[in-house]
């Protein structure tokens, strides 16, 4: 899923700072997760991982990548109708029966995505985020796996697997350059793709993961680490405007809409304070005073809201001087050049610090 500030290119560095400085195993925390691409690199090392984030798609990220050890078994789903052979092994069979049974339900023209985000929809703005048949598929779909939620046929770990196999669907069909906060006067070709459910593959581990959806200042005081990694919003655009309609996908919650975009409403709670110029350091400092980790990573961009002195002087309260890893970097482009710039060159800071 593209996704802004998902940091998997700077991975290799984020490991290497990890190899030379501490011993390899411990709980590695990621807090401000997102897609959890940092979460899940280290789960495959073998550490023990906590992860947050405050979106509901971020979250459901981490329960099936992260929190989830084993590939679903939907063992009480296993009389669901199929096309598929019977030959397939390996206890994936019935999760590609339920996928496929997904995949081929009758598509329905009431539903909440359809009417507010398709041209076909009872929305007055004749809004083109999805096609009329993927917007209807997203809403039969939803309401399906939310009924095999309620009815107690699948297993938690089955639901947030569903869940983020639909998300990352809609991400290929969605017509837009780059995220959510708009979309395109024409049709891309990607629109034109019939969505289609994939299955997740969880990382296996032997170690029990924990993974929250809280402000991460709330919860720094609640939790300890060996491996702290701080990878906040750097500017002030905020995620949940960005990504408002996977969020509603997530939350299924028929939000009410406002404006062209049809931008869902939401809370002062819902808003990152790492996303406010007047706010951002201060929240910041607080966060490192309860931090509670015997390592800390921080990466932040060039563009962003806090200077690269104003991190460095937090830090320095937790330990001495912190190392600094300047990585340079072409900025994203979105394919209309918009919100995202001109691919110009830019720099990604990575600090370290050992606390005291």
């Amino acid at each position: 899923m593209r996704y802004i500030g998902r940091k998997t290119n700077l991975l290799p560095y984020i490991e290497d700072i990890v190899l030379k400085n501490t011993p390899r195993k411990g709980i590695f925390c990621d807090l401000f997760a997102g897609t959890h691409s940092v979460a899940a690199h280290f789960k495959k090392l073998g550490f023990q991982i906590i992860s947050n984030d405050l979106l509901c798609l971020a979250y459901i990220f981490g329960r099936a990548l992260i929190q989830t050890n084993a590939k679903p078994t939907f063992a009480k789903m296993r009389n669901l109708p199929d096309t598929l052979p019977s030959s397939l092994s390996d206890g994936m069979e019935t999760y590609l029966k339920v996928l496929n049974y997904l995949n081929r339900l009758d598509r329905i023209s009431d539903g909440f995505i359809f009417n507010a985000y398709c041209p076909g929809g009872d929305n007055k703005y004749n809004r083109q985020y999805l096609s009329n048949s993927n917007g209807q598929k997203i809403d039969v779909v939803r309401r399906r796996i939310e009924e095999w939620r309620r009815d107690n046929l699948i297993t938690e770990d089955e639901y947030y697997s569903l869940l983020l196999s639909l998300l990352e669907a809609v991400s290929k069909v969605t017509n837009i350059s780059g995220t959510y906060g708009a979309y395109l006067k024409g049709w891309d070709a990607r629109t034109y793709k019939e969505l289609t459910l994939e299955p997740i593959t969880p990382i296996p581990s032997n170690k029990e993961h924990s993974v929250y959806q809280q402000d991460a200042n709330c919860l720094i005081e609640h939790i300890e680490c060996d491996i702290l990694y701080i990878d906040p919003p750097y500017n002030t655009r905020q995620y949940i405007t960005n990504y408002h309609l996977l969020e509603t996908i997530a939350r299924y919650d028929n939000p009410s809409l406002y404006g062209k975009t049809g931008l869902r409403t939401y809370s002062e709670t819902e808003k990152s304070a790492y996303c406010s110029q007047q706010a951002c350091l201060r929240a910041f400092a607080a966060l490192m005073s309860h931090a509670k980790a015997k390592h800390i990573i921080v990466s932040y961009n060039s563009e962003g809201i806090m200077t690269e002195t104003e991190i460095r002087d937090v830090l320095r309260e937790k330990g001495g001087v912190p190392e600094l890893i300047p990585i340079d970097y072409r900025r994203f482009k979105s394919n209309s050049g918009g919100d995202f710039g001109n691919g110009r060159i830019v720099r990604e800071y990575l600090f370290y610090v050992q606390t005291k």
